[in-house]
């Protein structure tokens, strides 16, 4: 029976005999231990071990004469599969599935809700106003019986001015005239409806962001392909603005993605080599690849501050409506007539329009008026008030807190920069930030992180106050004579020998 070729395997099988060879004991693994515990040949191994220490989040480590050790502190707990890994990602997806749906529920019920209430007690006060103008005329016990006046008419008024106010909110329809609107529908401007402003003062307008997986991805690309498929972990955290502990687990990952190897130099400093990203048709720019990305800070809204002030204001009407009709609807309840020397009529000073809501319901056929004042007009509009300003509130202090977190994380990235620049005298003192990106509002924030990398790197600082990084020093050294030694060239594609387009 003729022998499997050493590159032909079952993936699934390997894995799971490397495994278990991993399980029986917490110690570090070269790839010969792996191979004597096993019987695998050293070529399946060094090609499925970096997925799994991916996997199982272990630790890479490599030995001065550039053995690769493998370690796995936290056990053999798959971060993608198992029953709590799959719990996990359903759970995810539950919660995010019903998180959207309630968040677009949410979104049409503060659209209705905000400017429903809004126009609604605008109407009930003008209705009020009207009434009490034809109360006053007409004699108070007399006005019951008009349902025309009090109850269909008032329906009316209040149906048209809905119509009205919406179209001249939503549309501007009352304030265009036939040129315009033809002029809008041929050139096929964009409108920018009130809802999606409103959706931005509350929910904001996403994670600006949330692309920043493959910005990263893209960023690393191009400057292993400018550096000569070397790269350094100090370099590696100057692009991403990792911490030393998140950039190795990173790269790990980066080795899988982008089939890297784990390097030492002669002289014992550890690299990581990329020879598959050198194959490369076109060029990249060099300065390019060298201006590491920043994350971009969370904005509120994308609404002017005029506007946004704008939808606080009407909340605060409704607010104020609100706790009126709901006072009222609790200290007056359906007494709401009184008999004076002119006959029988309505409250009135600052509970007339109670009054007349309730009489006007009443008219409209609610069974308890009061009762529905002060649920529909009183409670209802009260907690959405609330929640309204709630909701950006919280919002507003989460905003803060992830935006300090974005500083800090791009000014990481200015901080490494410079001391890769200047490993042997950097001065954090002099070390600009310029923008509000870079800028944590704690200054505090810069010498905090220049002391973690200290403590990560070996950095020490004389008594004039400049730090020295001799690891990063003299691992930036040895990456650059590994660099000179790489000729690109056998690596690039070669010469084409077969193209589909090509005439047979």
């Amino acid at each position: 029976m003729a022998e499997p070729k050493i590159l032909e395997y079952d993936k699934n099988e390997v894995r799971e005999r490397l495994l278990r060879a991993l399980s029986g004991a917490t110690r570090d693994w070269t790839s010969a231990d792996l191979a004597r515990a096993t019987g695998l040949p050293l070529a399946q191994i060094n090609a499925e071990m970096p997925a799994i220490s991916d996997e199982y989040q272990g630790r890479l480590k490599v030995s001065d004469k550039g053995d690769v050790l493998y370690s796995f502190p936290r056990g053999l707990k798959s971060r993608y599969r198992g029953f709590g890994p799959f719990m996990r990602k359903l759970w995810k997806g539950v919660t995010k599935g019903a998180a959207a749906a309630g968040k677009a529920l949410f979104k049409v019920w503060i659209l209705v809700t905000l400017f429903g209430y809004f126009f609604l007690f605008i109407a009930l006060a003008l209705l009020a106003f009207f009434g009490s103008i034809a109360l006053q005329q007409g004699g108070g016990s007399r006005d019951r019986g008009d349902r025309r006046g009090g109850g269909f008419g008032g329906l009316w008024l209040t149906t048209n001015l809905f119509d009205s106010m919406i179209r001249l909110w939503f549309y501007s329809e009352l304030l265009k005239g036939p040129d315009v609107r033809y002029r809008d529908s041929y050139m096929k401007r964009e409108r920018h409806p009130l809802h999606k402003a409103v959706f931005s003062h509350v929910f904001g307008d996403g994670d600006p962001n949330a692309e920043w997986n493959t910005v990263l991805k893209k960023a690393f690309v191009a400057f292993v392909q400018t550096h000569r498929g070397v790269i350094t972990l100090p370099e590696f955290m100057a692009i991403s603005g990792m911490k030393p502990e998140e950039a190795q687990d990173r790269i790990t990952r980066f080795l899988v993605e982008f089939e890297g190897t784990p390097e030492v130099s002669e002289n014992g400093a550890l690299y990581f080599f990329f020879p598959s990203l050198l194959a490369k048709a076109s060029d990249v720019s060099v300065q390019a690849a060298s201006s590491f990305p920043l994350k971009r800070l969370k904005r509120f809204s994308s609404n002017d501050a005029k506007l946004d002030r704008t939808f606080r204001w009407i909340n605060i009407v409704n607010l104020l409506f609100g706790s009126y009709y709901l006072v009222n609807a609790v200290n007056v309840g359906t007494d709401v007539v009184v008999r004076t020397a002119q006959g029988v009529g309505l409250r009135g000073g600052l509970t007339f329009l109670y009054s007349y809501t309730v009489y006007l319901f009443s008219q409209l056929g609610a069974v308890q008026p009061a009762m529905v004042a002060g649920w529909l007009l009183g409670a209802a509009p009260l907690v959405f008030s609330v929640l309204f300003f709630g909701i950006p509130l919280v919002r507003s202090w989460r905003l803060a807190r992830e935006n300090e977190a974005l500083k800090r994380e791009n000014m990481r990235k200015v901080l490494y920069s410079a001391v890769i620049a200047n490993p042997a005298s950097f001065d954090s003192r002099v070390l600009g930030l310029p923008s509000e990106e870079v800028r944590p509002s704690r200054p505090e924030a810069l010498q905090e992180e220049v002391r973690h990398l200290a403590a990560w790197g070996g950095g020490e600082i004389s008594a004039e106050g400049t730090w020295t990084f001799k690891e990063v020093e003299f691992t930036q050294r040895e990456a650059e004579r590994v660099r000179a030694s790489v000729r690109e060239a056998d690596y690039a594609p070669q010469k084409t020998v077969f193209d589909t387009d090509a005439k047979v």
